[in-house]
């Protein structure tokens, strides 16, 4: 795991300490088997295919394990440098500041009509495309969010893998994937499922960290994109991710780096993996002033979000 370990006490603990690994996966996008690793050194098992350049989690868990990390503990923890949350929930303001932004610049390609939101979480996005006039539903594998996002907000909230619905082929103007497609076992599946129950010119967004961005080059091990490796499995750069999409039949619209709204006390959290004092410096101006749950616009040029419409 990059940068630390889980303890023993940790509510994840005994989850990761049981899990039996697969041998060597194939490629997912191109099925190559010619592998070699990547960044050995911080200890996630990542390798990178020889021929597209993909890089992955060389050994992984079935897909069942996979989800089953994704509990109340992954949405609330301390120790969410390495998996997760530290308090999904809580943080609702601001992860709605960065849906509402992300939607205002989606509207530019699609105007409002019927939305599916794939890893929906506890359902803030859904909720601000209603408010904008959007018929939604969404899908995650967490039981525990999904229970939140229906008893909270009365939407169409399945819980699974989006590969085991059965939603109408072609019928949606738009299908979100934020912060998803790095924790699927199948991406291109997922790809070519979403295409499938689009519109023609219908649009795909999706937003993932970027491991060929500046950041994550410079940083190294230390990157902040790098996570438990039953959470990433998955890490796309512009290259692979546009060649994913071309290939299940979408033509790229947009490609940005786009940020969050974060509290200044997670910013300064994910500042001292970088620079220890001068986060500590900061964090003497945010406990002098109380600014610890003040917000801010984020965007250290490491997440990449890419707009595509189906042909």
């Amino acid at each position: 795991m990059a940068r630390g370990t889980l303890t023993e006490t940790h509510p994840l603990f005994q989850y990761v300490e049981t899990i039996t690994r697969l041998d060597v996966v194939p490629c997912n996008q191109c099925g190559s088997q010619d592998v070699h690793p990547f960044l050995p050194s911080n200890g996630l098992g990542l390798v990178q295919c020889a021929n597209c350049r993909l890089v992955f989690v060389g050994s992984r868990p079935e897909a069942s394990d996979l989800y089953a990390l994704y509990d109340e503990s992954y949405f609330h923890n301390d120790e969410s440098g390495i998996v997760g949350y530290s308090h999904y929930l809580k943080d609702e303001a601001n992860i709605r500041k960065t849906f509402a932004r992300r939607l205002r610049r989606l509207e530019q390609f699609v105007q409002p009509g019927k939305l599916l939101d794939v890893g929906c979480a506890a359902g803030f996005f859904l909720d601000e495309a209603h408010k904008h006039g959007w018929q939604v539903q969404g899908v995650d594998v967490s039981n525990f969010v999904v229970q939140y996002a229906r008893e909270r907000f009365g939407y169409d909230v399945r819980q699974g893998s989006l590969l085991d619905q059965d939603y109408p082929t072609g019928d949606y103007d738009l299908v979100t994937l934020w912060d998803v497609i790095e924790h699927v076992p199948d991406p291109k599946a997922y790809i070519a499922e979403i295409a499938t129950l689009l519109k023609p010119g219908g649009i795909l967004s999706l937003a993932t960290p970027d491991i060929e961005s500046i950041p994550a080059r410079l940083t190294g091990t230390r990157w902040v994109g790098y996570k438990l490796s039953e959470e990433h499995v998955y890490y796309f750069s512009q290259q692979t991710l546009s060649r994913l999409l071309e290939s299940a039949g979408f033509e790229i619209v947009r490609v940005q780096h786009v940020g969050k709204y974060v509290t200044l006390r997670l910013f300064l959290d994910r500042l001292s993996m970088y620079s220890s004092l001068l986060a500590s410096l900061l964090s003497r101006a945010e406990r002098a002033f109380k600014l610890s749950e003040w917000s801010l616009l984020v965007n250290p040029l490491d997440i990449i979000s890419i707009t595509a419409r189906k042909r």
